[in-house]
């Protein structure tokens, strides 16, 4: 495990932008499930496609540590049952409009399943960036998501 499955340039409007910084990043992607539905997150200030829940590690931070983290802040969902590496990671490249940079980013994808729905408040700014959607598994294929969290959770979904 953790070759990488896949190397990933967006293309169209989300393609790297000449003249924009390159930033380098090691990020976590979760794939979050409650039953039959998937959690995507559509950002509201921009024409983002829906997008798994993503970030940064921090500084001699644990990966699945950073994945609660991000988890609970970025959609305050806490009754995780379960964190487990999906055998997927990729290098993906792509431009990021609300931080005005590129990026390459390898991502390690990781299939979180939730016990239950139970949150707590995010903050004012997550709340501004986005909203949690939920996605019945059936509707997945005809959901708008990129294409490389896509593949992500294809992968998950083979490993169940």
């Amino acid at each position: 495990m953790n070759n990488i499955a896949f190397i990933y340039d967006e293309t169209g409007e989300y393609a790297p932008r000449d003249g924009f910084e390159v930033v380098k990043r090691t990020n976590i992607a979760a794939i979050i499930k409650y039953q039959d539905e998937y959690l995507l997150l559509q950002y509201n200030n921009v024409n983002y496609s829906k997008s798994l829940v993503t970030g940064g590690i921090e500084r001699d931070e644990d990966m699945k540590d950073a994945v609660k983290r991000e988890v609970i802040e970025e959609t305050g969902y806490i009754d995780i049952e379960s964190i487990e590496l999906v055998d997927c990671v990729n290098i993906s490249r792509f431009f990021v409009e609300h931080k005005k940079q590129n990026r390459e980013a390898t991502y390690y994808p990781f299939l979180v399943i939730l016990k239950s729905k139970e949150k707590i408040d995010i903050s004012s700014e997550e709340k501004n960036e986005h909203e949690c959607v939920w996605v019945k598994e059936k509707d997945l294929e005809n959901t708008n998501i990129f294409d490389n969290h896509r593949r992500m959770i294809n992968a998950s979904r083979r490993g169940e």
